[in-house]
């Protein structure tokens, strides 16, 4: 562990007793149906080792995790054996019981695990809770008129080719794979529009009527190391919003090939932060993607304005011990 450049005036980083009591979560229709194996894997590597293991499967919505919060709250850690969904359906309730996360990527992008180095591996995860290292760290929130409460997010919201493109995937039951998404790109692809909105950040309005694609992020971690918002981090209290103002079929033809070279993109995007980010739709409904999913199944309704706020307090992530430099020096500033 990189401690001299870990703790050196850096509240954003804390040490917890290593975790004993374990919970895991598994998706079953994440990466191809494979994490029930992985989670009784895990389960049999952590009993192995003195940990005492539960293992449930998610749940399909939020409130969901209601009926297992006295659970969650019992438990040193949870580790999550599915994609950026399923951890985002537990952000609110690990927020409340401060039960530390842990993420093993089992979604076609899994960002979160991505971001942090996450792996696999029993061994890593063993690493990580012998460290007892976790990162504090903030993620959004999403309101509005017709929207009961809240809605969090980790990663990202956006408007444009992906949302177009959870949206036509839609309700599908079963595992997801990368030619599912590919083929229903494709399909959101011959049929682009993207949307005209108006923007304001913490009171101040900073788009009038613009036609573009549009991102709010509060990762910087977004489709295999595209960047299109290198500025987002989940370290800083603030959301930051990225506009690509007439955003054309080239942009993604380019955001494509960028993705396949796992490159950053250097798309000609502009770039706001703020603690809340107020988004009015124009002129026609629009689907919404959050963390991968088509938000609450329903486009944004036109003239609707959508409100995007940082969480008043961060989530606890266990981190590996081997993570990179660039990440703990974000958490530094």
């Amino acid at each position: 562990m990189k401690d001299n450049l870990l703790f050196q005036h850096n509240p954003m980083v804390i040490k917890i007793p290593s975790p004993q009591k374990i919970l895991i979560i598994y998706n079953p229709i994440s990466s191809a149906g494979n994490t029930e194996a992985m989670a009784c894997k895990l389960e049999t590597e952590l009993m192995f080792h003195g940990k005492t293991v539960e293992v449930r499967t998610s749940e399909k919505k939020m409130k969901g995790y209601m009926r297992i919060s006295d659970d969650i709250a019992a438990s040193d850690l949870v580790v999550v054996v599915g994609g950026d969904g399923t951890i985002r359906k537990l952000l609110d309730i690990i927020n409340k019981t401060a039960t530390p996360i842990y993420a093993i990527p089992g979604g076609n992008e899994s960002l979160f695990a991505r971001f942090y180095e996450m792996s696999a591996s029993a061994e890593d995860l063993l690493q990580s809770i012998t460290s007892g290292t976790c990162l504090q760290q903030f993620y959004g929130l999403i309101s509005g008129k017709g929207i009961q409460g809240e809605k969090p997010f980790f990663n990202m919201a956006s408007m444009g080719l992906d949302s177009l493109t959870v949206k036509n995937i839609g309700k599908r039951k079963g595992p997801l794979n990368d030619s599912i998404y590919v083929w229903h790109g494709l399909k959101a692809l011959c049929a682009l529009h993207h949307p005209t909105v108006s923007v304001s950040i913490d009171g101040e309005p900073v788009i009038d009527h613009g036609s573009g694609y549009i991102i709010i992020a509060n990762n910087s971690a977004y489709a295999r190391n595209l960047q299109l918002v290198p500025a987002a981090n989940p370290s800083k209290n603030e959301l930051v919003l990225g506009f690509l103002p007439g955003a054309r079929h080239q942009h993604e033809l380019i955001k494509a090939m960028k993705i396949l070279q796992r490159k950053p993109a250097n798309l000609p995007m502009q770039f706001f932060s703020g603690k809340n980010i107020a988004c009015t739709l124009h002129e026609k409904s629009y689907p919404l993607q959050v963390d991968g999913d088509y938000f609450r199944n329903r486009d944004i309704e036109a003239e609707s304005t959508v409100e995007f706020s940082i969480s008043p307090r961060p989530i606890r992530v266990l981190i590996p011990p081997y993570l990179n430099t660039s990440v703990l020096q974000a958490a530094n500033h």
